[in-house]
């Protein structure tokens, strides 16, 4: 725990960026049993927040409503979801002998890590949110980790609980042999609903025939209200629901939720339906932890936006919008979402493709990026693969004039900036190790807070 605790504070000092996974190394191998003791040190044991897409704003909104309901979470609140960085997420809440200071564990969970998350935290209840392409060189085709996932959650105990996204096929066909209690989160309001399937749907099957799968509604990827006209397997009955929602561009949506306990309206601060989607996973998750509905409210309002996920930043008499871009359905989520702010906007998008991000970045090509060309007004494209995005932006039908290419991030950002209006929105579509150069390079130039500022 002394060491732990030591190479974090070294860390934050030196504003490094494994600095929320180094400690958890090193308490692992000086001892290597050291979560499983401190998990089980927790009153109210362990919740686990798994899937491609929303792990971290689930989690962040979910520690909201457990510190309004009385709680006292020990939460891996910056995103470092490996083994690693949960048990330096453990060591750091920790005493010197190893108890931890909160009463619950909250921790989101890289996916291909959940089997040993789950095998070593024993956890109370584990969430799954939705299983996306994502960094293939990492995770392999999405049939496999889910064959993954159905294995760990077989060794929950009959006293968890699962809680599991509905409208995803794939998701909801989980966990049908293990011996925990399942509950399912989905919208049922074919307003938000789109036209058909796009072709970078993914779960277009089912699990259990192949068939086809028959769409009755489809919100965004593969998610909707689905039927097999081979077997009759469907989307299962939701007991968490949003029953109404209003989208509001980046400002945010208004979702009317309905829960075995009780019904009402939010107003989440988040932009994109897949945030409803979140929103439901955290308040459904609270619930079946016995936090009443002041608790969910409050923890909403409560809420300030995730670590790069929607952060509005004014920097240069601008405001920074800085989303998370990382994949197919997600890049198509914040294109959808940006329709809503009109045209002409000023863009910075950053492709990167380091190890956290995947090598692989064929996956822009998958993007209907057809629909943002004709909302902007110029693309600042960045990263290591800049020249990539550019490239893309040219076929979709930005024209050569307005796309610039600037590999080194700071003077990328001085460009788009430098080219908006002042007041203007610039729109920063980042990869994930781009997020995190992007947030540091803010925190540098004192426009953001640190990634170690307290919540």
């Amino acid at each position: 725990m002394a060491a732990g605790k030591a190479v974090t504070q070294l860390s934050r000092r030196l504003g490094a960026g494994a600095g929320s996974n180094f400690p958890g190394r090193v308490v692992l191998r000086l001892y290597p049993e050291a979560p499983e003791e401190m998990a089980a040190s927790l009153a109210g044991g362990c919740v686990l927040v798994s899937g491609t897409n929303g792990k971290t704003t689930t989690s962040n909104l979910l520690a909201g409503m457990m510190r309004a309901g009385g709680m006292l979470p020990v939460h891996n609140r910056v995103g470092a979801n490996l083994m690693t960085g949960i048990t330096a997420a453990l060591a750091q809440a920790s005493d010197r002998k190893g108890i931890p200071r909160g009463d619950i564990g909250l921790f989101e969970v890289d996916e291909a890590t959940l089997p040993a998350a789950v095998r070593r935290l024993r956890p109370r209840l584990v969430i799954v949110t939705n299983l996306f392409r994502d960094q293939l060189d990492r995770y392999g085709e999405l049939e496999s980790l889910a064959r993954k996932m159905d294995a760990a959650l077989k060794d929950l105990d009959g006293e968890a609980v699962v809680l599991l996204n509905a409208d995803d096929p794939l998701v909801a066909s989980l966990g049908r042999d293990c011996p925990a209690r399942i509950y399912y989160y989905g919208i049922e309001y074919a307003g938000v609903a789109e036209a058909g399937l796009r072709h970078a749907a993914d779960s277009k099957h089912c699990r259990e025939c192949g068939s086809p799968l028959d769409f009755k509604a489809n919100y965004f990827g593969h998610m909707g209200k689905y039927s097999c006209p081979g077997c009759g397997a469907a989307r299962p009955p939701v007991d968490f629901a949003a029953t109404h929602i209003e989208l509001s561009g980046t400002r945010g949506s208004r979702v009317r939720l309905s829960t075995p306990r009780w019904q009402g309206e939010l107003f989440l601060g988040l932009p994109g339906l897949y945030n409803v989607h979140n929103l439901l996973a955290a308040s459904g998750c609270a619930q079946l932890l016995g936090l009443d509905r002041e608790a969910v409210e409050r923890g909403v309002e409560g809420y300030s936006t995730a670590f790069g996920r929607g952060e509005r930043i004014p920097v240069g008499g601008r405001d920074l919008f800085l989303v998370l871009s990382k994949n197919p359905t997600g890049f198509n989520e914040v294109i959808r979402t940006l329709r809503g702010e009109g045209t002409g906007l000023p863009l910075l998008a950053a492709l990167n493709d380091r190890i956290a991000d995947g090598r692989d970045v064929s996956w822009i090509w998958d993007v209907d990026f057809e629909e943002l060309a004709p909302l902007a007004r110029y693309l600042v494209a960045t990263g290591t693969r800049a020249r990539d995005m550019a490239l893309r932006m040219k076929y979709a039908g930005l024209h050569p004039s307005a796309i610039r290419v600037e590999p080194e991030l700071k003077r990328a950002l001085r460009a788009a900036l430098e080219g908006a209006d002042e007041g203007e929105t610039v729109y920063a579509l980042t990869t994930y190790t781009a997020t995190l150069d992007l947030r540091r390079l803010l925190t540098r130039m004192k426009a953001a807070p640190g990634l170690w500022k307290e919540a």
